[in-house]
């Protein structure tokens, strides 16, 4: 679904008025954002943007200090109950892989279903390997960690969100840590899920990937939203100063 081709009716995550604070030093104000069934959002800016922290408070890693966050039409509270649910339909990919490095691929992804879910271990397992051959590592489902390339860990840790049946898949710079040919890995990964049609939102530097595989792309810097448009309307042409100047800075280096 593209951005500009078809109206947002009612979100299936929506942010309002968001604002995330540490040690009362406020990094992300009033942000308010919508996401529709099957979109990808992209947030870009330079470091300390808020991007991040803003991606966290979506699932409570980071509570917000105000505002409010609306998951398919419920908002979400800060009871124990409420979180679980929350992180049961919210999947996280962060920067680096956390994996357990005692554990093998296949253990690694068995592992929320069971003790998250219920799921009897062989119906997990039976999961497990569909999502480990979904992001083309079926063949290392008995290898730990570290004898996986980072591309390898990266997709390990996809799969294992995707093993939760996640309604919105968040990404934190996924490539990050990676080299740009083990980088393209997951990227190839994280296109095949969109074109699947799984709701995602990513920060991300990979300003390619945020032209070609997202519908909207959002621009934030000191904490702040400072435009949003369609992917390819606001990469090649912003409209606000502060994003023309880093987009700018971006392709010129």
């Amino acid at each position: 679904m593209k951005y500009d081709d078809h109206p947002v009716v009612r979100p299936l995550l929506a942010l309002d008025g968001v604002c995330v604070a540490y040690r009362h030093h406020e990094v992300v104000h009033d942000v308010s954002l919508e996401v529709a069934s099957g979109e990808v959002v992209a947030l870009i800016g330079p470091s300390g943007a808020g991007k991040s922290s803003l991606l966290r408070a979506i699932n409570f890693l980071e509570p917000p200090s105000k505002g409010r966050i609306v998951l398919d039409g419920a908002e979400v509270g800060g009871s124990r109950r409420s979180l679980d649910a929350l992180r049961r339909e919210v999947g996280m990919v962060f920067q680096n892989f956390n994996l357990f490095p005692h554990l093998t691929a296949l253990q690694n992804v068995m592992l929320a279903p069971v003790h998250t879910l219920g799921i009897p271990p062989a119906q997990a397992r039976e999961r497990a390997m569909q999502q480990l051959t979904h992001v083309g590592l079926a063949d290392h489902a008995h290898v730990k960690p570290g004898k996986c390339s980072g591309g390898q860990q990266q997709r390990i840790a996809i799969a294992r969100a995707l093993a939760m049946e996640p309604k919105v898949m968040l990404f934190d710079e996924p490539t990050s840590a990676l080299d740009p040919e083990l980088g393209a890995e997951v990227l190839a990964t994280m296109r095949a899920l969109a074109a699947e049609g799984m709701t995602m939102v990513v920060v991300t530097h990979e300003m390619h990937f945020a032209e070609d595989v997202a519908d909207r792309v959002v621009f934030m810097a000191d904490g702040r939203i400072v435009e949003e448009n369609a992917a390819g309307k606001l990469m090649r042409d912003p409209q606000h100063p502060r994003t023309q100047r880093f987009l700018n800075a971006v392709r010129n280096r």
